[in-house]
């Protein structure tokens, strides 16, 4: 008889991590929609967070798919790596024309 293994034991599986972020408003939908929002910790617009891929997580995720954008990241990025991904405060001039 052949057996199946349900659960991977991967180490690549196990350090992937969904990167969740909310796109519309869960205002006027059931409650069980909005406590799956405030489970995975989406509380405000374009707000994101991350979660380990799980059955459980991804059963969340299943039930807010109109209402999420979802990818599969590698790492959680640290406050030095988000802090680099954005612009420079202000503006700068380029040029002059007088």
């Amino acid at each position: 008889m052949m057996s199946r293994r349900l659960f991977t034991t991967s180490t690549k599986a196990a350090s992937d991590y969904y990167k969740i972020t909310l796109k519309r408003s869960s205002i006027g939908l059931p409650k069980d929609i909005k406590a799956a929002s405030k489970t995975l910790g989406l509380v405000r617009l374009h707000q994101t967070s991350y979660k380990p891929v799980n059955a459980s997580n991804a059963g969340l995720i299943l039930k807010l798919k109109e209402l999420v954008q979802v990818e599969v990241v590698d790492h959680i990025p640290t406050k030095e790596e988000l802090a680099a991904l954005k612009p420079s405060r202000g503006y700068t001039v380029v040029g002059r024309k007088l």
